[in-house]
């Protein structure tokens, strides 16, 4: 019988009890995994609330259990850094507080790599769901709309490839540790939405990438940190920029650049309108700061490939509105006023 190997699940908490009791759901549902030799590295995030006296608790059952605690820094790319860092096993497994995975899923991950020693990440069948139990889509790596498990294997670069402007693939599950550990979470600047400029750098570094039949149910929480409205989401366009140069230099760009440029474009449009309503809360120095982050985005944006996406009337309109920057902002704080005037 093969040894089983050391596998680290990661698992960064936040205000976990308050949010939902997934300190409860996500514990219960990882130590009830049938593959054993497994670390379970749990970092609570400055929670202000009762996370880490629970996860304490669950320290004290199961001696697998090794509880962190650091303070918040507004960004979950330091949490899954510092979870990163800890991570001693040979393979390593991200799983976020507020999803579900089946009892099997780690030991399937690892039975697909001793079946399949090429690959570097295994992941499971994706299955999103919304909080009231409805399905919104099922990923087998790639789209599917179906549970039938059907094993298939890309190259890293071919992913990475197919996440440029939208994720067309669906990646979760089991890591080599070198693969994982190949860039850290602890990017170069705070940003929302950071760990999607890493988890892309990390795809790539995967020769290849398979799936197995075992099940990763990931949710959609309506009252989420990461759905609430707040200027943070302002750092989706700096993320756009950063990502437009990266996949710029890789060479990856082209093909899929009308996707890009007009995922670009719709970020753009809401980071206006967020800029607008929280612009009176932001200082002087934080108003400029985001204003630059506005501009630097439409500067960069490609208008002739987001125009050509529309028709009729819509790309009159839009024609208009990128003509000018401080003209699309205008609109966009006028239209944010007559809303709120409205709601009243």
């Amino acid at each position: 019988m093969q040894t089983q190997p050391l596998i680290s699940v990661i698992t960064t908490f936040y205000n976990s009890v308050q949010l939902g009791d997934f300190v409860k759901s996500s514990m219960n549902c990882l130590l009830n995994q049938t593959y054993n030799n497994i670390e379970f590295i749990c970092v609570n995030d400055g929670s202000t609330d009762s996370t880490l006296e629970e996860l304490k608790n669950f320290a004290k059952q199961d001696s697998r259990i090794k509880v962190y605690s650091k303070e918040n820094q507004k960004y979950a790319q330091y949490s899954k850094a510092y979870g990163q860092e800890k991570a001693s096993g040979d393979f390593i497994f991200l799983f976020d507080h507020d999803d579900l995975i089946d009892s099997d899923t780690i030991e399937k991950c690892w039975q697909t790599f001793i079946n399949h020693p090429e690959l570097d990440i295994v992941t499971p069948i994706v299955i999103t769901k919304f909080t009231d139990g409805k399905i919104k889509n099922i990923h087998n790596i790639y789209l599917s709309d179906s549970l039938k498990f059907e094993f298939k294997k890309y190259s890293g670069y071919k992913i990475i490839r197919k996440t440029v402007g939208r994720y067309d693939c669906h990646i979760r599950g089991l890591y080599r540790k070198d693969v994982f550990k190949s860039h850290s979470f602890r990017f170069t600047e705070p940003l929302l939405n950071a760990d999607e400029i890493i988890e892309r750098l990390i795809l790539e570094q995967a020769k290849w990438i398979g799936n197995c039949d075992a099940v990763y149910t990931h949710y959609i929480h309506p009252d989420s940190s990461a759905k609430l409205l707040s200027p943070k989401k302002i750092d989706i366009v700096r993320t756009d920029y950063l990502l437009r140069q990266i996949f710029k230099e890789k060479q990856i760009y082209e093909p899929r650049k009308p996707i890009f440029e007009l995922t670009a474009y719709k970020n753009l449009v809401n980071a206006v309108k967020v800029f607008h309503y929280f612009s009176n809360e932001m200082s002087s120095e934080e108003k400029l700061k985001q204003k630059t982050r506005l501009s630097d985005s439409y500067a960069e944006l490609d208008k002739k490939t987001v125009i050509s996406q529309f028709v009729g009337f819509t790309k009159i309109y839009n024609s208009i509105l990128l003509a000018n920057f401080s003209l699309l902002s205008l609109f966009y704080k006028m239209k944010n006023r007559f809303i709120f005037q409205s709601a009243k």
